[in-house]
């Protein structure tokens, strides 16, 4: 067993195999046996001088343990071996599990106080360290230095630079299998940082053994930013938004401390001169929607952007959970020609999005400089946390191998790459090899699972996956419309107040609307909306059972689907069938030079781009995570110079639901959405900094309608047939619109 030491001042507690090595055999044969577990903490490392842990790591064997400290350099050459959180699963395979990060501060208290003091610890590294938040967070884009030793794509030399290339997976088959090493990385090191935090607490009162226990147990948590929120609770969590929180300090006593989830601050900016661009060195901490003038962070436009798409994001969820089977089609979002029309979404097109509208302008919203920001974190462990569901629902499909696009420090351009290509620049436990694909399809590899993940509870593998799927609807609708149900259920009451507040602030507004647009508000049916749903909702609210925050549900207390069709509803879907409606979009990436998204309407919306993510006839969005032509990522330049183009989705049949409550529209049949769709569906492109720009200049933006037919058992979990029908008819003669000549 690798033995793990608290360092303060050079090593933030992270297990570097071979940077320590035990004096005393003994307790070194205990640790091996798995009876012993070193976790301490030393203020000060000098070469070579012995250190003595307190009696409490007494081996069984009655022998002290000694440490000597090999070496103290924090040399780029250091080999970190990437083990996650030491775990010894129970004898029926449990592990510790990530919590959703409103389950945790509601129902593990202690854990999250500990998440928060630590994760301080750990973001207050001084950031020359190897194991400091900084370079942990630099390995994803900027400052593009070599980390561990691992050169990567060594061909991108470029004048004034280094020669680094980074270490990019994006668009490309291991972009959520990279992402899992790098997760346990960071939960490797936030954990070491947890364990330092809960040694310091008093020992009276029993405050050191009870915050040493929740230690114990904590894993990094994720932002299920697809789920509802619950009810009276904004979709941004107070906890990620707020400046400042409330905390139990490790002195015993209440205070409130500047949240480390909010922001992360660079001490300094630029460690090394030219770390970051003149772009991002202007920024002290880590921003979101920042103001174009004064720089500040503004949080609070995210909740209502979130909210606002949420159906189109919980609809995209269930659709790539429940629907897609295909590991590559799931995976990443590089476009093919020859692909379906039901594979233009993947699960790094909903990564984008979520990127994209948690950023704005700011940090998140740009790949090179993201993972600066504390919620990339949560971001991605939801990320992850998607996979293991999909995954285990679908144990038989993985990557098919493709010729590398790049060369890098372990492949050359051209070779296969495949799920045994190692995931650089992440050691595995022995030092001697990376980390493969293959190597990291189980979490629990890295000492974590999710509620939804719990194996170990089910006797068969077919119980196992009729209770993820089973989750997956009571987080994510059970079908389209009870879907459609619950978010306009608690979307209704805000939609009344802020079509009243608009009206009465329209003439105050130095972005008011036009005469012409506001018409076209009143035009669109939302009012008529307002007032229809209610007696839908009356109906059906007694059958939809809100998602519940604790869903660390057992075979006991199972999850529960939302339900079959309500019944003002069943006529859609006669006989349990209806048509499932989508917009695929796609465009090259890097032409742009920046991040850019292409909006989606139904209906009418304020020509001011400023407002789009808020309208109400806003349906999603596909954004597109592009870099300028002056990155230093070699992928991302030889993809640019490749003209690589992506692809994504927004679900439709939501906003069409809308539509037919509305009076708008009769069915979700063809003859009926096909013209509707046509005189409706609208899209705009609008750019990193949030200006609209010319869709006809995007090169390769195309922009199509499709649809398949969906069948709903018993139970009301949606059923796909995977036949799509593409309507070049609904975008024909629009701007950047499909044809019946287009490849779609």
């Amino acid at each position: 067993m690798t033995t793990y030491v608290s360092c303060e001042r050079c090593l933030s507690a992270l297990c570097l195999r071979g940077i320590y090595t035990l004096v005393s055999s003994a307790w070194r044969a205990d640790l091996e046996r798995g009876e012993g577990f070193i976790s301490t903490v030393i203020s000060s490392c000098v070469d070579t001088r012995d250190y003595l842990p307190s009696k409490r790591y007494t081996s069984p064997n009655q022998e002290t343990p000694r440490l000597r400290i090999a070496s103290v350099t924090m040399s780029t050459d250091i080999k970190v071996a990437i083990t996650g959180v030491p775990t010894t699963p129970s004898s029926n395979g449990a592990v510790p599990l990530r919590h959703e990060l409103r389950d945790l501060q509601a129902n593990h208290p202690d854990q999250f106080n500990l998440y928060l003091l630590g994760l301080s610890h750990f973001q207050g590294l001084d950031e020359s360290q190897l194991a400091s938040y900084y370079q942990v967070a630099g390995i994803h884009g900027m400052p593009f230095k070599p980390w561990g030793g691992v050169p990567s794509d060594t061909d991108w030399s470029k004048p004034g630079s280094s020669g680094f290339g980074g270490y990019c997976t994006h668009s490309s088959i291991l972009f959520i299998t990279w992402h899992r090493p790098y997760l346990a990385l960071y939960e490797q090191a936030l954990y070491a940082s947890v364990q330092a935090v809960a040694q310091k607490f008093p020992v009276e009162g029993g405050l050191r053994t009870r915050y040493v226990a929740a230690a114990k147990e904590f894993r990094a948590p994720y932002f299920d930013w697809a789920s509802q929120p619950p009810r009276g609770t904004a979709a941004f969590p107070e906890a990620l938004s707020a400046k400042t929180i409330r905390v139990v300090d490790v002195d015993g006593k209440t205070k409130s401390i500047n949240n480390p989830l909010n922001r992360f601050n660079f001490h300094p900016v630029n460690p090394s001169p030219g770390d970051f661009s003149a772009a991002w060195s202007r920024y002290q901490t880590t921003v979101r929607y920042p103001n174009r003038v004064t720089g500040e962070s503004r949080d609070e436009r995210i909740a209502p952007i979130l909210q606002n798409e949420l159906a189109s994001l919980r609809s995209n969820v269930s659709l790539l959970l429940l629907s897609y089977k295909d590991f590559d089609a799931f995976s990443y979002n590089r476009w093919d020609p020859n692909m379906s029309p039901g594979d233009f979404g993947s699960l790094e097109d909903v990564h984008n999005e979520i990127h994209d509208r948690t950023g704005g302008n700011g940090h998140m919203s740009s790949l090179e400089v993201s993972s600066f920001d504390p919620l990339f974190w949560l971001h991605h462990i939801n990320v992850d946390r998607l996979w293991s569901i999909w995954q285990d629902l679908n144990p038989t499909s993985f990557m098919t191998p493709r010729p590398a696009p790049y060369s890098t420090f372990v492949a050359q351009e051209g070779e296969s790459q495949s799920k045994n290509t190692p995931l650089e620049p992440f050691w595995d436990r022995s030092t001697a090899n990376f980390w493969t694909s293959e190597q990291v399809k189980d979490s629990t590899t890295f000492g974590y699972a999710y509620p939804e993940t719990q194996k170990w509870k089910y006797s068969s593998v077919a119980e196992y996956q009729a209770a993820i799927r089973t989750s997956v609807t009571a987080l994510y609708g059970s079908n389209v419309f009870a879907n459609f149900v619950d978010n306009v259920a608690d979307r209704t009451p805000a939609l009344k107040k802020s079509l009243a507040a608009g009206e009465e602030s329209k003439s105050k507004s130095k972005n008011a609307v036009s005469e012409a647009a506001a018409h076209a508000v009143e035009a669109s049916g939302v009012k008529k909306i307002a007032a229809k749903v209610h007696g839908v909702v009356h109906q059906a609210e007694e059958k939809v059972q809100k998602p519940v925050v604790n869903v660390e549900e057992t075979k006991a207390e199972p999850i529960t689907p939302k339900g079959p069709i309500p019944e003002n509803l069943k006529y859609l879907a006669p006989d349990g069938k209806y048509t499932d409606w989508i917009v695929n979009v796609r465009a090259q990436k890097h032409a742009l030079g920046q991040s850019f998204r292409i909006i989606v309407f139904l209906g009418e919306f304020n020509p001011d781009p400023e407002t789009w993510d808020q309208e109400f006839n806003c349906v999603g969005r596909v954004s597109v995570l592009g870099r300028s032509a002056e990155t230093q990522c070699g992928k991302c330049r030889k993809d640019n110079t490749n003209g690589l183009v992506v692809s994504g989705t927004v679900p439709l049949t939501s906003a069409l639901l809308q539509d037919i409550v509305g009076g708008e529209l009769q069915s979700l049949k063809s003859e009926d959405v096909i013209p509707h769709l046509r005189a409706n569906l609208k899209w705009k492109v609008a750019l990193f900094n949030g200006d609209e720009y010319n869709m006809e200049e995007v090169p390769d933006l195309k922009v199509s309608v499709a649809s398949t037919e969906v069948t709903i058992d018993e139970e009301g979990l949606p059923h796909y047939s995977r036949q799509y029908t593409v309507y070049p008819e609904i975008t024909e003669g629009k701007p950047c619109g499909h044809g019946p000549e287009d490849h779609i």
